[in-house]
């Protein structure tokens, strides 16, 4: 379903809401939840709202969508990302669960919740349209959770989850901006 808010502030405040509802609801069912997410300027606002959110941040676990392999101090580090943002106050509590093969083999299979956003290339988390492993990263079903990604739009290699792995989620929000990127 594709729904188009007047502005970005409405943006992030629909999908804050929406992320709280789906942690809310599989913390209900399951006693725990687990959040993947991108990095970059479109979702930061929301972290930043959804750090606000009275959660019971000690039985969330987070991890990212996609992550440049750089120091979490680098300025490009979305794990830096997230310390900045999501990590405030009590959702300091949420456990971080790096992405790779470890990392994410001790989430639960289905995730609670995805925030994606996506580039002006169309790509979403670290899946660029020239990336040569793109059918990899794309198979569903697939059998990889996690890929390591070059690209030529990124001077660092990446990582990602997989659409197999996304999909494996109550809820999946794409957050995009502009008309380049509706189109």
């Amino acid at each position: 379903m594709l729904t188009v808010f007047p502005d970005r502030a409405q943006a992030t405040a629909a999908a804050t809401e929406r992320l709280e509802a789906a942690l809310r609801e599989h913390l209900d069912r399951n006693g725990g939840a687990a959040l993947a997410v991108s990095g970059g300027t479109t979702p930061e606002p929301v972290f930043h709202a959804l750090a606000e959110r009275p959660l019971p941040w000690e039985c969330i676990s987070v991890t990212l969508t996609d992550e440049r392999c750089v120091p979490a101090t680098d300025p490009a580090s979305n794990e830096g990302l997230l310390r900045r943002s999501l990590f405030q106050g009590a959702a300091r509590a949420a456990r971080f669960v790096p992405l790779s093969d470890d990392g994410v083999a001790h989430l639960p299979h289905r995730l609670a919740a995805v925030l994606l956003g996506m580039g002006e290339d169309g790509h979403f988390a670290s899946l660029f349209p020239d990336a040569a492993n793109l059918r990899e990263g794309l198979a569903v079903p697939g059998e990889a959770s996690v890929i390591d990604v070059r690209t030529a739009a990124s001077p660092h290699p990446r990582r990602s989850l997989t659409l197999a792995r996304l999909l494996a989620s109550d809820c999946l929000l794409l957050l995009a901006f502009g008309e380049a990127k509706r189109a």
